[in-house]
């Protein structure tokens, strides 16, 4: 079921309501019903796997929790078994083939028709939440969970199942006992954080998605340069619009459950540096692979007093920690080579800090805090060139694009046309203007966030303004019914 369609909304506030009316005792029973059903309607395969993957994990838990000489090799299997989990799943693509040429040779009927696994929903998400959960009890950062009732609701709430955000369990886990009560203005956020979601969703995302044709992705060379630079920028904005819309409004149906969700973005591309872009991109992950892989890698080398051990700190902890969210992504050398761009990124601007004390925020002035973020952006929109195509494919966006700004073929063209050098250079015949309506518009609403706040509430404006914003939401609501078919959220494919 696509979380932005109608028949989702509805049924989710109906459930929250009723989930609002019940005694207390039975509120969590009810919360796992919903949660169950709602992934009923994508596989009942997935409630089979996803519970059988969430009691082993309780069960781990406990037994590292009770164990004094062996806490660590329980720990080991806990990580171990999630981590195959994983691979068994979701890289399924990788070892298949060889599989199938195996039992081929050895005769198994059927064995050349293809064999599939099926991937459940949220299979990446939930891994990590497994990991981060056993390694809290092991370091005793929190008990066990005991309740069992409790334990699953962590591990298939609904609104955070699909894709994110990334929840610790011991800041989930108190939120149950304990939720929010809904009133007024509890409601109104929820309601704005929905509205704002399905917004960016619909007339940002899945219009600029719709704009980009495909062939820009397999046949970029068939293309002008330009008109490759301005695509993708739209994917940049697609991309981050649909990430960014699918956590606001499973963010506004978990407060309708009185249960605040982690934030996941702020405005990341008015990032002055890396550093910075990893606080406001994806932030449930960036702060898991900060405190599960940056800092213990820090931590074990700098231990050890060796000028090659220091070198290692600074150089192996930002590397290492983004090829892991590379092959978090998936499993293929394009993620890994995004991933290894950012930890390049990130390792030369701990190298500059070293030579050169850096300028704090607040002490830069103009030209400095724009230079940052017209590096910060470029180099995080390229980027994006390999999370999205294979590295050949990605190699040939990049030429297309470095033709557009080749000045000798133009140059040529403008003294036989009698042209100006610089309408030679760069000819500005777009093909779609809506692309750029759409990018300003996008960049407009950013803007309007940083200004504002992000979960500016309802309360906060005027009455007329918030009559507008309440027939906003009916005709929102009504455009969303047309939702379904829509393009999936991107994030659901990890």
């Amino acid at each position: 079921m696509n979380v932005t369609s109608l028949v989702f909304l509805a049924l989710a506030m109906l459930a929250a309501l009723v989930f609002q009316r019940l005694p207390k005792r039975f509120r969590n029973v009810w919360l796992l019903a919903v949660s169950v059903a709602f992934l009923a309607t994508w596989s009942w395969q997935f409630i089979l796997v996803l519970f059988a993957f969430g009691l082993l994990n309780y069960g781990l838990a406990i037994k590292i929790e009770a164990s004094s000489t062996r806490k660590k090799a329980w720990l080991t299997a806990g990580i171990l078994f999630n981590l195959a989990t994983l691979f068994v799943f979701k890289y399924s693509h990788f070892y298949l083939p060889a599989l199938e040429r195996l039992l081929s040779r050895a005769g198994v009927e059927g064995a050349g028709e293809g064999l599939k696994i099926l991937l459940p929903v949220g299979l990446s998400f939930l891994v990590v939440q497994a990991i981060s959960y056993l390694v809290d009890v092991a370091n005793k950062r929190m008990p066990a969970e005991r309740n069992l009732l409790a334990y699953l609701i962590y591990i298939v709430y609904f609104p955070k199942l699909l894709s994110g955000p990334v929840e610790r369990a011991r800041q989930f886990l108190p939120r149950l006992e304990a939720p929010l009560r809904l009133d007024m203005k509890l409601l109104e956020r929820g309601t704005y954080l929905v509205l704002s979601g399905i917004f960016r969703k619909i007339f940002f995302a899945d219009a600029l998605f719709r704009m980009i044709p495909e062939s820009a992705f397999t046949t970029p060379l068939q293309h002008t340069g330009q008109d490759l630079v301005f695509w993708l920028l739209g994917y940049a904005f697609a991309l981050y619009n649909d990430f960014a819309g699918y956590t606001g409004i499973v963010r506004g149906v978990s407060l309708w459950f009185g249960i605040e969700l982690t934030s996941n973005f702020n405005l990341p591309y008015f990032s002055r540096n890396f550093s910075e872009f990893w606080t406001r991109w994806h932030i449930s992950l960036s702060n898991w692979l900060r405190d599960y892989i940056f800092f213990p890698l820090s931590r074990g080398l700098m231990s050890r007093k060796t000028a090659w051990m220091n070198a290692a700190a600074v150089a192996v902890p930002p590397l290492a920690t983004l090829l892991v969210s590379g092959l978090w992504h998936g499993l293929g050398w394009n993620l890994l080579c995004w991933g290894a761009l950012h930890g390049v990124f990130l390792l030369a601007e701990r190298l500059v800090g070293l030579v050169k004390r850096p300028i704090p925020p607040q002490e830069q002035n103009f030209w400095q805090r724009a230079f940052g973020l017209g590096l910060t952006f470029t180099l995080t929109v390229l980027a994006w060139l390999p999370f999205r195509m294979s590295l050949p494919v990605a190699w040939q966006y990049l030429r297309g694009m470095a033709d557009w700004v080749k000045p000798d073929r133009y140059l040529i063209q403008a003294y036989l046309q009698g042209t100006t050098p610089v309408q030679a250079w760069f000819p500005l015949n777009l093909p779609n203007p809506l692309l750029l309506l759409l990018l300003a518009l996008a960049v407009a609403y950013d803007l309007l966030l940083n200004k504002k706040g992000s979960e500016r509430e309802l309360g906060s404006f005027g009455f007329y303004a918030r009559i507008l914003l309440m027939v906003m939401m009916v005709l929102l609501l009504l455009v969303s019914l047309f939702a379904d078919s829509a393009a999936p959220f991107v994030y659901q494919g990890f």
